[in-house]
């Protein structure tokens, strides 16, 4: 059984009627949508400057040195059903402690805005340091939230990390679905991608992003025939600047759009353009170690011989050009030698992507979500699939699968659970082995879980001291939480 379901960084969402939303954005005009974004640059709270330091890595929210993990949920907040919440979990530098946690909701006086029905505050989530002052900041979309009485017109709130955690906030009215983080300029500021279905833009990371207003770099198509998803980034052209690549869905298919980075920025037309089909996730990475970063796109509602929505990844290589032409594409199926299981109907294999280095080889593990997969007699229970990184690519013959009935993985697979909702690698204990975050979103009914499988000498492991993350164990109440909807990237 298959719920209807929008990715978003990672994340997932009760996804909007198509029709309703293109309602929605047919009636503003591109004048109307401009002043929109104007008067939302000048929302929420005022903040000082602050002088460049180096900037904390990703997720490491109060600055000790530690990589602390941010989960959203879909929990309903006073009685706003599927408001959305996201709850910080701190590291210790060798595992998760969720004594001491953190929930954030609208409903908090330092957060802008108010809880709303289906708001979905969280829907995607990504982490940068994007103003270097040595403490890991949280970009957040709300995708479902009110602008000016349009619903689903979006916004994106940027919680600013301190010494005592996350305590600060502005808001920006966006069209926010999905986020992805790097420095394109190599300026030593971390930059942000919004992407939302109706347009993109990029945030410059800065000193002066703790206050409003903050400008926003359009680009790409604009119009409301594509709608755009699934950003990734990485140097895909080798040339020392991350480039940006983004989804833009037609009715025929996806088209894979390539941006450029360089010193003056990320580039506002498309470098590349690969025509493909319908596209739920990409991932960067240099898989064959020739330094170009190489994609790879998840079709989970590909068809595979003949067995619908089985799903498949393709991986695309980088060049100096952009995508190879010349060295094709490698297509990876659960029919694929050496990877486990089998296509079936209804699986979604590649729902979601994730890269990290799990064995501290230094070569890039893929991992590969199929939450629908169904384990014997129990339907929907899910399973990851990761693909070890080899000398020349990805390693095939050591492929595995790791579902909840895998030796050393918490808690028993069990119909419709969903494990593997949303992915990412992080290595929160600092041995140089990327843990993998896996989160079952519809675990208990509805409830939903985040495990954290350690990184080993062999790849992915079982639990070990990490614990098993949910709504209960930190202190998040409410009817259908569906905690893990969505992991910082």
């Amino acid at each position: 059984m298959r719920g209807s379901v929008m990715r978003g960084g990672g994340g997932w969402r009760a996804k909007p009627a198509r029709g309703r939303m293109m309602r929605v954005w047919r009636s503003l005009t591109a004048a109307a949508l401009a002043g929109a974004i104007a008067l939302g640059a000048a929302i929420g709270v005022q903040g000082p400057a602050v002088s460049a330091a180096t900037p904390a890595r990703p997720s490491d929210f109060n600055g000790d040195g530690f990589i602390d993990l941010a989960v959203g949920t879909t929990a309903t907040i006073g009685s706003q059903p599927f408001a959305g919440s996201v709850a910080v979990v701190y590291g210790t530098g060798s595992t998760l402690d969720p004594a001491k946690r953190q929930r954030i909701d609208q409903s908090l006086s330092w957060v802008p805005g108010s809880p709303g029905a289906e708001d979905g505050f969280g829907g995607a989530l990504a982490s940068a340091d994007f103003n270097a002052d040595g403490y890991a900041d949280l970009a957040v979309c709300t995708p479902g939230e009110s602008e000016h009485g349009y619903k689903f017109f979006g916004s994106l709130s940027l919680l600013f990390g301190s010494s005592g955690g996350l305590k600060r906030a502005i808001r920006l009215t966006a069209n926010c679905h999905e986020l992805a983080t790097a420095d394109f300029n190599r300026d030593s500021f971390p930059d942000l991608a919004i992407v939302g279905a109706e347009e993109v833009r990029i945030m410059s990371g800065g000193p002066d992003v703790v206050r409003l207003p903050i400008p926003l770099q359009l680009i790409g198509p604009v119009g409301l025939d594509l709608i755009r998803k699934a950003p990734a980034v990485g140097d895909m052209t080798g040339d020392g600047y991350p480039d940006l690549v983004y989804v833009a869905q037609v009715p025929q298919g996806a088209r894979l759009l390539l941006f450029r980075g360089s010193r003056d920025g990320l580039e506002s037309l498309f470098a590349d353009i690969v025509v493909t089909q319908d596209v739920d996730a990409t991932a960067i990475a240099d898989v064959d170690g020739d330094g170009f970063a190489d994609l790879a796109a998840g079709s989970a509602r590909s068809n595979v011989g003949g067995r619908e929505e089985a799903g498949r990844v393709r991986v695309y290589y980088g060049s100096a050009a952009g995508l190879d032409r010349n060295r094709g594409v490698t297509m990876i199926t659960q029919d694929t030698p050496g990877v486990p299981g089998a296509p079936e109907a209804g699986d979604l294999f590649g729902l979601d992507l994730a890269f990290g280095d799990a064995n501290g080889d230094r070569k890039p593990d893929l991992a590969i979500a199929a939450p629908y997969e169904d384990l014997g007699s129990k339907s929907n229970a899910g399973m990851v699939t990761v693909i070890p990184g080899g000398s020349s690519g990805l390693d095939f013959a050591r492929a595995k699968g790791i579902t909840q009935d895998t030796a050393g993985v918490p808690g028993a697979a069990e119909a419709k659970d969903l494990f593997g909702s949303a992915l990412v690698f992080r290595d929160f204990n600092r041995d140089g082995r990327a843990e993998l975050v896996v989160s079952t979103r519809n675990e208990n009914a509805g409830e939903g879980s985040v495990t954290v499988l350690v990184g080993t000498t062999t790849g992915v492991g079982g639990a070990g001291r990490f614990p098993v993350l949910g709504p209960r164990s930190l202190g998040i109440t409410g009817e259908l939480p569906y905690f893990g909807s969505a992991l910082s990237r």
